[in-house]
């Protein structure tokens, strides 16, 4: 141990004699360590953590594949009888809950927000081991019994905290949750955020609360086996795994779906579609890790990420042992002396390995700092829509244990071998001061240009990479949305039904606020949709279409969102054919439609739509009962990746949440502040939100491509400058040796230009060496990020071309300066080098 503090020591006072030499280093490893930190936070708390649950290994999640022939309310949804017959007859599992998420309307104290909730059956807390931190929580005997009958609600610890101050007198204080009166009965305990690992409802209440929950689903009844509304998971029984689960869950299915094909709602199947029912299967998903829409869109992007952070590391290591082979060439004499007077080498190769490491410490302190920094600017990126990130950017003890690996691991990578080369000189040459005969012609050269080779091809790697995603990204923002001038045109959504309007009472407040809009100094247009745009949601439904005779598996959906007069004009949008809604359609039960040009070409290809007839529904007994007055153009409506869909329009009439958007000649900001106050006069107590431009939309729903662009451009970036200092002080290196040697030659009659070329000779040998490895790697390795490429392919020879086209201006200009360095040296002070 005081051998150790004793090399501790040294090392700090040798590093203080080399600042410049240090703060290389040690910024070289901030910049690694600390990316890699910060893309491990996100995908530690994303994918790896398991909940703080009871028993998290027996936790699964059930759903479904196939067709439902109904209603399908979300991903991965099943109906509550389904999950009732599941609850009773499923020998696997000891427990089953269901669960929806969603968001509420709270008002506490005549102050409305709007919350992230979840509704829950009643053995929701039971099941996962959940205790309270005041109060109750909810259980099957108490709150699973009575439709309508359990109006108690659950608060989360945080918010338990942050809105109402950590009260215990919480508990019996009525609130209005969708201007419907509940009663708080408990707190959660700490710790526990649900069931998703990123985002944290606000409130529980129990599933059977499902009409004051979501009052815009009036046509829903929780009876209803053909709408599939809520996620179920399950604990598994001792003895049983998922592989032995699943043969008997899947018998139980199957009967299930063959006892719901007799009932009434199945008459009117085809052979077709009752075959293609009985063939649905359902699945087991472990959930240790619970289940998140945010670990969905990010886990691939994150993956990628994490291999680019890695290869970027790998670039400082090599930077920095290139560093420590320069350095250790510089005190090599010292190193001879050291041995020549008794000390062992086991000695000197622990007191250099103490020094790399000290090194490398102070990079991984400095990278948990740009780590922390990193995580925020990104976290910042991320929408959260009323449910708070459980995201942190500080670090964990988790993260503080794999950034101390990390940073252990790589010191003793980046120092083992410099150390062991160091402490091997050929003491007899050293010692009679034959500089540059030993570092110089021996294999800490070849080490040396071997580290920059592989910078080459590392550096190669990800700026190809990063190519590829920014090209994907410009390709996906390139695409045409159909939609004029995004930057002025600003949405903001309403619930007025989560603020206990009824139908009637939306109409009307609808009109108002449209009329207000309008009115507003510089609003050119508004109107309003059922559906947000650009947003990644989507209604879609079986429709039956005049004069097309529906083949078996044919695919009749069409894409449907409900609009007021002037949306068309507010969007931009052409009427190609026919004409657009007016006030006569903008009735209950209105029989007219809107279709695109798509779904018009599609089904009547050259003939006209207008006048032709469709009807809701896929069966053979479908009205075709709603006339097509007009055809609009073509425009986006999920997003850039899933194109144009076939579209149908049809007239608003008190959908109970909507997307206003509004045509504003003002600026954003001035037009954000007018909207708030147009809503504010009308109910000062509805909450707004989603008030953005639809450009700003368009940004979060290709944020994950964004990342991946930006990140991987940054990275790339970094470790081609990287791969420049590595180059430069390799070839600076090799000058130093070589300066009796260029002495000679210039003493002979060589001309600068030929000095250049010899020094740019062995700067192209490394850049062709990395490039012959990199290439290849980036061809091979493109299929793994195929998935995340739009409009360009993994192996892109342009790309391909520019990457390398930068790679070989930054080498030459890494090479130039010690070889334009060289060609100006003294013949005379040359040949007297020592």
């Amino acid at each position: 141990m005081t051998n150790l503090w004793l090399d501790l020591r040294f090392s700090l006072r040798a590093i203080r004699r080399s600042p410049l030499f240090a703060s290389v280093a040690i910024l070289s490893l901030a910049l690694g360590i600390g990316a890699n930190s910060a893309i491990f936070t996100l995908m530690d708390q994303i994918m790896l953590r398991q909940l703080p649950i009871k028993n998290p290994d027996q936790l699964v999640m059930l759903f479904q594949r196939g067709a439902h022939n109904g209603n399908n309310m979300g991903g991965r949804m099943h109906s509550y009888p389904i999950y009732q017959d599941i609850q009773q007859k499923a020998a696997p599992f000891s427990e089953v809950l269901c669960r929806r998420l969603l968001s509420v309307s709270i008002s506490v104290d005549n102050q409305t927000e709007r919350v992230g909730a979840e509704m829950v059956s009643g053995n929701y807390f039971t099941m996962l081991g959940v205790q309270p931190a005041v109060g109750r929580l909810f259980n099957s005997n108490d709150d699973d019994r009575v439709f309508q009958g359990h109006p108690v609600a659950v608060l989360s610890y945080d918010y338990w905290k942050t809105r109402f101050s950590r009260d215990p007198n919480v508990v019996g204080k009525k609130i209005l949750v969708n201007n419907y009166p509940m009663t708080i009965v408990g707190v959660s305990a700490p710790g526990f955020a649900g069931l998703d690992p990123a985002v944290a409802p606000q409130i529980r209440v129990p599933i059977l609360m499902k009409p004051a929950m979501l009052p815009q689903w009036f046509w829903l009844e929780p009876a209803d086996r053909r709408t599939r509304w809520v996620q179920v998971f399950a604990r598994m029984k001792p003895g049983y795994t998922v592989e032995s689960a699943r043969p008997q869950l899947q018998t139980l299915f199957h009967q299930i779906r063959e006892y719901e094909a007799t009932l009434p709602e199945a008459k009117n199947w085809s052979a077709y579609a009752r075959d293609q029912f009985l063939r649905g299967t359902i699945h087991i998903d472990k959930a240790a890790t619970g289940y998140s829409q945010l670990r969905n869109s990010f886990s691939t992007a994150l993956i990628v990420l994490m291999c680019m952070v890695g290869l970027v590391l790998l670039i400082a290591c090599a930077n920095v042992a290139n560093l420590l082979i320069a350095r250790a060439f510089a005190r090599q004499k010292e190193i001879a002396v050291r041995l020549s007077i008794g000390a062992s080498r086991g000695q000197l190769v622990r007191q250099l390995l103490v020094e790399s490491m000290v090194l490398s410490f102070a990079g991984g302190v400095a990278g948990v700092l740009l780590a922390v920094a990193m995580t925020r600017g990104l976290l910042a990126l991320v929408p959260s829509d009323g449910n708070p990130l459980l995201i942190r950017a500080e670090p964990d003890l988790r993260i503080l244990l794999f950034t101390l690996a990390l940073t252990f691991l790589t010191g003793f990578i980046f120092g083992l071998l410099p150390a062991l080369r160091a402490s091997r000189p050929d003491l007899w040459v050293t010692l009679k001061d034959a500089m540059g005969s030993i570092a110089g012609t021996g294999g800490s050269l070849y080490l040396r240009k071997g580290l920059v080779a592989a910078q080459v091809a590392l550096s190669f790697l990800l700026l190809f990479g990063a190519g590829l995603f920014v090209r994907s990204l410009q390709n996906l923002k390139a695409v045409d949305t159909g939609f004029r001038d995004l930057d002025n045109l600003v949405t903001f959504q309403l619930s007025p039904a989560l603020s206990g309007y009824d139908e009637a009472r939306t109409v009307h407040f609808y009109d108002q606020l449209l009329e207000n809009v309008r009115a507003i100094p510089g609003v050119k247009s508004a109107g309003l949709a059922s559906v947000a745009l650009l947003a990644g949601d989507e209604w879609d439904s079986s429709t039956a279409v005049e004069g097309h005779q529906a083949k078996d598996g044919e695919d009749m959906q069409a894409f449907m969102n409900s609009i007021s007069p002037g949306y068309f004009a507010t969007m931009g949008i052409a009427i190609k054919e026919g004409r657009d809604f007016d006030r006569r359609d903008m009735k209950n039960n209105s029989k007219v439609a809107i279709v695109n040009e798509e779904f018009a070409r599609h089904f009547f290809g050259d003939k006209s739509a207008v006048g032709r007839r469709l009807g809701r529904g896929g069966g053979p007994g479908t009205k075709l009962d709603t006339e097509i007055i007009g055809v609009s153009a073509n425009t986006l409506y999920e997003g850039p990746r899933e194109g144009v869909r076939r579209q149908v329009f049809i007239p608003n009439w008190g959908n109970q949440g909507v997307a206003f958007y509004v045509r504003a000649g003002i600026g954003s900001a001035s037009a954000y502040g007018a909207l708030r106050n147009e809503v504010k006069k009308l109910d000062a107590s509805m909450p707004i939100y989603g008030l953005k431009t639809l450009g700003a939309q368009l940004d979060e729903t290709l944020l994950t491509e964004r990342l991946i662009a930006l990140l991987s451009a940054g990275f790339g970036m970094l470790a081609t400058l990287l791969a420049a200092i590595g180059l430069y002080g390799v070839m600076s290196f090799t000058v130093a040796r070589r300066t009796k040697e260029m002495g000679v030659r210039m003493a002979l009659g060589a001309r600068p230009a030929s000095v250049i070329w010899l020094v740019m000779k062995e700067v192209l040998l490394l850049l062709v060496l990395g490039l012959a490895v990199g290439v290849p790697a980036a061809i091979g390795l493109g299929r793994f990020v195929a998935t995340q490429l739009y409009g360009i392919k993994a192996g892109d020879p342009w790309i391909a071309g520019a990457s390398m086209l930068m790679l070989i201006v930054v080498a030459t200009v890494a090479g130039l300066i010690p070889a334009q360095r060289a060609s100006r040296i003294d013949p005379i002070l040359a040949l007297r080098y020592e």
